[in-house]
């Protein structure tokens, strides 16, 4: 990270992603007109599963204030909560960010250009969380608007104020999580030295659990995403990360712990924090004896004892989520988007999900006729996808016919169901075709993510050979 970055890095606490990917098929973007100036629409390709491009760079360069910031402020934060108040998990934590002190009614929201790949970022020096003004305008598919016009905009059109708000809102949660931490816990930078990774791990799993509640109560916006009929930039981003949870909590945090840890630096977990701070601890010790300076021992170890604490609290919160409350959410969480996912013909992602919830089963505690009814659901997904590939292969691209055919391969192996015996051929010749494919797209791609999907998927479909096929 450049050194003019890292004191605003240090500051931040958090930043929602702009994208955490999940293949679809091709994805339409519905056309908006931002008021004012007419464009066109465009299309997204969101690749399968390609890690999340979380970035955390500084904020932009204070602006001077506009006039109408505070009241645009009010009118969001107001227009949030009413939005967030619709889910359970949504209220709950409007309720600790009220009790938590009186940071919260003192917190501001801006919007601000920036040129990082986020949609917005908490800042605890400024109490206030920035909305990244150059992704709101890709939302409503504008260019050439100034911060000052954008919140003249959403100051004065209510239309588009609540358009925004209604597919934003689980991006702001993600920041009021950071919110509340800093709150309950201010003294975390100078404890831990940096920023601690589990704030991120909290914030994610409140942000998921938020949209799965959201998406139980109102499933339109989900059929139509998953269908191909829309898409935009936050509902894209807010699904991908609640299915990886949903799918997968291994890959899901190291994901997070990678990006993090690995490529963004500045993050560290509190265990490797704690281990740090006891060095200082005795080193503050060992230079107190010496040169009789107490103080500043006394100081280092009582951020000791806070380290610990929060360490242990986060660990007792995590491990109580994923033990006692995981199994309940995965099956809930893929019977529903795999549910849907069949119903509109998206195989790839309802033999995923499917799938998945049958070979995890045996944690779901599921009743008898659940059960039965999962493993049904899921072996109708084998049975319509393996026709859908026999009637539809020939006008298939590479990219689409082989990942359909892996995904109906990785359903089968989960579930202990041979391969359709008449489609072996087509996969032998897809593979090969597919591993060029994505060894072309490997070598060109410049983005983090994206490379390590296209990797992992060369690596899938240079190396299978299949699981044995039915007669």
């Amino acid at each position: 990270m450049p050194e003019k970055h890292a004191k605003n890095a240090q500051q931040l606490k958090g930043q929602r992603a702009t994208a955490w990917g999940t293949f679809l098929d091709e994805l339409t973007r519905a056309r908006r007109v931002w008021p004012g100036r007419a464009v066109s629409g465009y299309n997204i390709r969101m690749k399968a599963r390609y890690a999340f491009a979380l970035a955390l760079l500084a904020l932009p360069a204070a602006a001077g204030a506009y006039p109408l910031d505070a009241r645009l402020g009010a009118k969001l934060k107001a227009q949030f909560e009413a939005e967030i108040s619709s889910a359970p998990s949504g209220r709950e934590l409007l309720e600790r960010l009220r009790a938590a002190g009186p940071e919260y009614a003192a917190l501001k929201v801006l919007v601000r250009g920036d040129s990082a790949e986020r949609f917005a970022g908490f800042s605890s020096e400024d109490n206030a969380i920035y909305i990244n003004s150059r992704y709101l305008l890709k939302f409503f598919e504008a260019k050439g608007f100034k911060d000052r016009e954008v919140v003249e905009v959403l100051w004065s059109n209510k239309k588009v104020r609540g358009e925004f708000v209604r597919y934003f809102n689980p991006v702001y949660l993600h920041e009021l999580v950071h919110a509340l931490q800093c709150a309950l816990y201010p003294e975390y930078r100078k404890d831990a030295g940096g920023n601690p990774l589990e704030f991120e791990y909290e914030a994610y799993l409140a942000e998921d659990i938020y949209v799965h509640e959201r998406m139980k109560a109102a499933p339109a916006l989900l059929r139509r995403f998953i269908s191909g009929d829309y898409t935009d930039i936050y509902t894209a981003s807010a699904f991908g990360s609640y299915l990886t949870l949903s799918l997968d909590p291994e890959r899901y945090r190291e994901k997070i712990r990678k990006f993090y840890e690995e490529q963004l630096g500045g993050y560290l977990s509190m265990e490797k924090a704690r281990t740090r701070k006891r060095n200082d601890v005795e080193d503050s010790r060992i230079f107190a004896l010496a040169a009789n300076r107490a103080g500043e021992y006394e100081e280092d170890a009582a951020s000791l004892v806070r380290l610990s604490d929060q360490k242990e609290a986060f660990a007792r919160s995590l491990r109580e989520f994923y033990e006692a409350r995981w199994p309940a959410f995965s099956a809930d969480a893929l019977l529903f988007i795999g549910g849907i996912a069949l119903e509109e013909k998206n195989y790839p992602l309802a033999l995923d999900c499917l799938a998945v919830a049958d070979a995890n089963s045996p944690k779901y505690k599921l009743s008898a006729s659940a059960l039965e009814a999962l493993k049904t659901k899921g072996a109708v997904a084998v049975l319509e996808a393996a026709s859908f590939i026999r009637d539809k292969h020939k006008r298939m691209g590479v990219e689409v016919l082989s990942q359909h055919l892996k995904s109906l391969e990785k359903a089968c192996a989960a579930t202990g169901r041979p391969f359709p015996g008449d489609l072996a051929a087509l996969r032998e010749k897809t593979y090969p075709r597919a591993a060029a494919f994505y060894s072309r797209k490997y070598e060109r791609e410049k983005d983090p993510g994206r490379k390590d999907y296209y990797r992992e998927n060369l690596d899938f479909f240079a190396a299978s050979s299949g699981p044995a096929t039915a007669p």
